[in-house]
């Protein structure tokens, strides 16, 4: 009787184990980064291990909750996670604000080769996704690395400026100003942004703009990034990617999005607007604000999974399991193809 008790708690510690989060740090540039690797939850082989790259903001590993509840599915299905704080946020050093988007594409390419070099994956067993701002990392990432073997996008915008633009509109429309006051409040957008392309220094802009609504510290990053723009990045991807947008998105301007990633002639991108779904994908009939405060943060660890968009994890699933690799067989058949006809 002792010994089956034994054995059995032996074993549910070796499960326990296997299935535990590893906590690692990573170098790049001057900064360690700390991170959480996820092993996934069963005892077979992981399918891939999936990076989750944040977007704007200074995030923890997990962003203060939201990822666990994405995480749990991919893990069930057995993918592996891996996630890091941002530079200068929880245990690592240096400061997010300081980094381009060069910087940041710099980092996640580092973080690839650490886990793969660290746990043994290969190109086609590591994959990215990434929110919002990654818009700027991950697409550069797809069309120069050979390190990765499929990505997947969540509210991604192409460029800087139009995202400004259309989220300075929905802010004032949201506050119930007139179309005057709103054209007038766009103008304003277009004067400013004309004058951080000339690079004025910290206190010429607080001259300038008596809101004076960004630390000296953001005022550099807008600077460093202001001009980002990857357009020309999402006709050179060669590996399977999903773009997902929430069609009542408050931040980027989904279906414009959806519309200008349709006219990029490359079959490796699947492009999805899902219902009733806000920025960060979670249930626009609950959730739906352009910031996310501590009211919002509370009232999605109350509904948990259940903030998310109802058609969001089922979509993301689908194409995980099914959808990818039938772009990886439509690409073999292209290559066959054109092969017999060079010959």
């Amino acid at each position: 009787m002792v010994r089956h008790f034994l054995i059995i708690n032996f074993l549910l510690f070796l499960s326990l184990s296997l299935n535990a989060e590893e906590r690692i740090v990573f170098e790049h540039q001057e900064a360690s980064l700390a991170g959480v690797y996820l092993p996934q939850l069963n005892h077979d082989e992981a399918k891939a291990v999936i990076l989750f790259v944040h977007g704007d903001g200074p995030l923890a590993y997990d962003a203060e909750g939201y990822y666990e509840f994405v995480w749990q599915s991919l893990r069930q299905l057995g993918y592996a996670i891996f996630s890091w704080d941002k530079a200068g946020v929880g245990s690592s050093s240096g400061n997010w604000l300081n980094q381009s988007m060069l910087d940041r594409q710099s980092e996640v390419n580092t973080a690839i080769q650490f886990i793969q070099s660290k746990y043994g994956y290969t190109k086609e067993t590591t994959g990215l996704l990434g929110f919002s701002q990654a818009g700027w990392v991950l697409p550069a990432i797809a069309a120069q690395s050979n390190d990765i073997g499929f990505m997947i996008g969540i509210g991604f915008a192409t460029n800087w400026k139009q995202q400004g633009r259309y989220y300075s509109k929905v802010k004032h429309t949201l506050a119930n100003k007139t179309s005057t006051e709103i054209e007038s409040e766009l103008a304003n957008y277009e004067q400013d942004f004309s004058f951080l392309k000339t690079q004025p220094s910290y206190d010429e802009y607080v001259k300038g703009d008596d809101k004076q609504t960004m630390s000296p510290e953001r005022y550099q990053f807008v600077l460093k990034n202001m001009n980002a723009d990857a357009s020309k990045e999402y006709s050179k991807v060669s590996i399977p990617s999903l773009f997902m947008w929430g069609e009542d998105d408050l931040n980027v301007d989904a279906k414009h999005e959806f519309e200008l990633l349709g006219d990029v002639e490359n079959t490796w991108l699947t492009l999805s607007l899902i219902p009733n779904a806000s920025h960060g994908m979670l249930d626009s009939t609950v959730f739906n604000t352009q910031t996310f405060g501590l009211t919002q943060w509370l009232k999605m660890m109350w509904y948990e999974e259940d903030s998310l968009a109802h058609d969001f994890l089922p979509e993301l699933v689908q194409w995980l399991e099914v959808g990818r690799f039938k772009l990886d067989r439509l690409e073999v058949d292209k290559q066959n193809v054109n092969h017999k006809a060079e010959h």
